[in-house]
């Protein structure tokens, strides 16, 4: 889940905001693709290792032998490097490069931030490994396309040569990405030019295929065209996805749901009574507890899973979206202003009213 460090508090003065900005294509131009390197040698790795300095203990090179050079660069040259929150250096670098090319727009900076953290922890999620923020071998395997363990992010292979595509795009591989929509049940014309429809059309698809949310077309996206996944018929239209659920939306059921759960502990990734919850755990174990059949997703997931619309039309059982630390936070809307979420600065699942932060509307009905 994509989520910031606890805050002391949500609460400000002045009326709540209410941000917009940025939904038409609400994930910014990160870099294009990975970036490419030659033969790396073990001094090289030792030094991308020195130079990321960790809250704990520093990291540690696993691996490496420093008496010889590799006669072939590795998938990443940072395999052995462990970060966290708080590392500084070209490992980070490295770092953030190959989570942009994995759909994130992170400022390639080389510090290991908050936001950094946030993707980390969502590519662990999306990946089915230990979800804890820090970069071992298995993150690192799963970033490079390597890791064959459980989870959403199995190595992409027949999408692996498609050209990354994403709104604003034009030309052949555009035809061919909205050919293949229609032929997974899109109603798309085939112009070349990805604008508004087809973004549209692709976040459906991500979301019937359990995959990130965001619109851009990599390497996992273009495997679900290949595969069997399907998305609702004429989904070229203003919505964001699988976002109706019809008759089976009941608003008052997933409160009276949460409610019942108010005061149970926050534990980062928990969806149950039992482990605690946050704030997109509380979510799914809410709808789907109310009979809505919801898949485990991020705060951000949700909410380009859903159908963003303005606060005027919110009601009762809709969901409230924080869009700070890349949609970080999200919560149930009860009316009047008020919200019942995982709280990480609480440490509890808690009612309150919306603070003044720029925050969505959501619906799934």
């Amino acid at each position: 889940m994509f989520r910031s460090t606890p805050r002391g508090t949500h609460r400000a003065a002045g009326p709540a905001v209410i941000d917009y900005r940025g939904l038409v294509s609400p994930v910014g131009r990160g870099v294009g693709g990975a970036a490419v390197l030659s033969a790396v040698t073990a001094t090289a790795v030792l030094q991308g290792a020195e130079a990321s300095h960790a809250l704990t203990p520093a990291p540690t090179v696993v691996g490496q032998n420093s008496a010889a050079a590799p006669a072939v660069a590795p998938a990443s040259p940072y395999t052995g490097v462990k970060l966290r929150l708080g590392a500084r250096g070209d490992a980070v670098t490295y770092l953030q490069k190959q989570l942009n090319a994995n759909g994130q727009s992170l400022t390639v900076d080389g510090v290991f931030g908050s936001r950094t953290l946030a993707a980390v922890r969502a590519e662990q999620s999306d990946a089915g490994i230990g979800v804890d923020g820090v970069v071992g071998p298995k993150t690192w395997r799963a970033l490079t396309g390597s890791y064959s363990g459980g989870g959403t992010s199995a190595p992409a292979t027949s999408g692996s040569s498609q050209p990354k595509l994403r709104s604003g795009d034009r030309g052949e591989a555009v035809r061919t990405l909205q050919s293949q929509l229609n032929s997974s049940g899109a109603s798309l014309t085939v112009d070349g030019v990805f604008g508004r429809a087809t973004n549209n059309a692709v976040r459906s698809l991500q979301s019937a295929a359990g995959i990130g949310v965001d619109g851009v077309v990599g390497p996992k996206t273009w495997n679900a065209l290949a595969g069997s996944t399907t998305i609702s018929p004429g989904s070229s239209g203003g919505g964001g996805g699988n976002s109706s659920v019809g008759s089976s939306f009941n608003g008052q059921a997933i409160i009276d749901k949460a409610r019942s759960v108010k005061g149970t502990r926050y534990k980062w990734g928990g969806h149950s009574p039992s482990t605690g919850f946050d704030c997109s755990g509380l979510v799914h174990y809410a709808y789907n507890q109310a009979g809505i059949d919801m898949p485990r997703k991020t705060a951000k997931g949700y909410t380009f899973g859903g159908k963003v619309i303005p606060k005027s039309q919110a009601q009762p059982g809709d969901l409230v979206a924080f869009t700070a630390n890349d949609y970080g936070h999200i919560g149930i809307y009860i009316g009047d202003g008020k919200i019942i979420d995982a709280s990480g600065s609480r440490q509890r699942v808690v009612e309150r009213s919306i603070w003044n932060s720029p925050h969505v509307f959501v619906t799934y009905r």
